[in-house]
């Protein structure tokens, strides 16, 4: 029986958790448990009653490779919002208060604020709290916006300052067209692991979806600031790609890009729905067969080329949103203010307390405490999306075993 799962330390279990999906593979089963990945083979896993279980001999397999271990939560999770504003007008963005109006590339925003030196110790100093707090002795941030580059200065003062609370892991989520060289090499001097990067589709699209507020395309010089990124630093990528009915015709184009933007090895691929924040902005594109057979064709070229395929993960384990009262987390604004999820950051009514003052009661915040997709129209049922990630899930895993790129965890 073969298992390639990654070793973590804590409590061990006889039974298999509540979060293990069993994926049917090509020549195999696939079992996934949090953040570890198992191969076996045909005959582990038996079906009784409809669902499928591991037989007797693969659990014991399994328990015995500690695959069910859980990972120990020792890391206190940080989103810290460095600016509110955006140099793009992309109309589907859930920080859009509306949809631009005809002939405008400027949809409304969010309220502009922020991140300065003062702020930075604030958020700091509230880190500590909740660390001392709740036992954790490290953490990791994600560098948030708006655009975060639109302040460079206060970002890097954050990723220094963040080493007081023994920063281990830090993301930025950017849309890459400030991330010149010189900024990125600094950036990585500062404790930056890795920048999440958004596509919206082969270039003629992209530069009609993903533009300025005077309405410029982005594709070149986003793409142009990756190359030359990764040439002069170590950082890791993650691209994410929106996909709606509007920009499905190419994606081989763009795949192909991404896949020789970066070196082998040290970028993932992530294609992601866009979702009608309640603005208007539909996307007919659902969680529908004729469609997983497009993203898995999809993801088998992005793997050809490199790109690693993380899996999909339940909105339950979010460090956020999932844990009521910043008890595991916490997605702090450039103004200070305290929020349940990155998607209703900066919004007015919904701040749940303040980096100066902690959480407000249980009693004040209950109605305030949303969690990730609250706000969301859905691609399909709940049986249609558990089957149309469950085959993806499967064919990647398939796809990068037989490239040999499999990793013993998924981000």
């Amino acid at each position: 029986m073969a298992i390639s799962a990654a070793a973590h330390t804590a409590g061990t279990t006889d039974q298999p958790p509540e979060d293990l999906r069993l994926l049917a593979g090509e020549d195999c089963w696939w079992a996934v448990s949090g953040t570890r990945t198992a191969r076996l083979p045909k005959h582990a896993v038996t079906q009784t009653s409809g669902r499928n279980i591991l037989v007797p001999e693969a659990l014991d397999a399994l328990n015995a490779q500690r695959f069910f271990r859980a990972a120990p939560r020792d890391t206190y999770a940080v989103t810290v919002l460095t600016a509110t504003a955006c140099n793009l007008g992309c109309n589907y963005c859930f920080q859009n208060l509306e949809l631009a109006p005809q002939g405008s590339y400027a949809p409304p925003r969010i309220p502009n604020e922020v991140l300065d030196t003062e702020r930075v110790q604030n958020v700091v100093s509230f880190v500590k709290r909740q660390m001392r707090t709740y036992g954790f002795s490290q953490s990791s941030l994600l560098v948030f916006g708006g655009e975060p580059l639109l302040n460079p200065a206060g970002t890097l003062d954050l990723l220094h300052a963040m080493s007081d609370v023994n920063l281990i892991d830090a993301d930025m989520v950017t849309n890459g067209v400030l991330l010149k060289p010189s900024l990125a090499t600094q950036l990585a001097a500062a404790g930056l692991n890795r920048a999440q990067i958004t596509f919206d589709g082969a270039q003629n699209l992209h530069d009609q979806i993903r533009v300025t507020r005077n309405g410029r395309g982005t594709y070149d010089q986003i793409l142009r600031n990756v190359r030359h990124a990764a040439e002069k630093t170590e950082l890791s990528w993650h691209f994410r790609v929106n996909i709606s009915h509007r920009n499905l015709d190419g994606l081989e184009t763009l795949i192909d890009d991404l896949g020789t933007a970066v070196p082998a090895g040290r970028a993932s691929l992530h294609l992601a729905l866009i979702d009608d924040n309640g603005l208007g902005y539909e996307n007919t594109v659902g969680y529908s067969a004729e469609y997983a057979q497009r993203f898995t064709e999809l993801h088998e070229r992005a793997i050809a080329h490199g790109l690693f395929i993380p899996l999909s993960k339940p909105l339950s384990v979010c460090p956020y949103c999932s844990a009521f009262g910043g008890e595991q987390g916490a997605v702090i604004n450039a103004d200070g203010q305290l929020y349940s999820c990155w998607e209703n950051a900066g919004r007015e009514g919904w701040d749940v307390g303040s980096v100066s003052h902690g959480y407000r009661s249980a009693d004040e915040i209950r109605s305030r405490w949303v969690a990730c997709d609250f706000d969301v129209k859905s691609h399909g049922s709940k049986e249609d999306t558990r089957s149309f990630f469950d085959r993806l899930d499967a064919t990647a895993l398939d796809a990068m075993y037989r490239k040999g790129r499999m990793k013993p965890s998924q981000r």
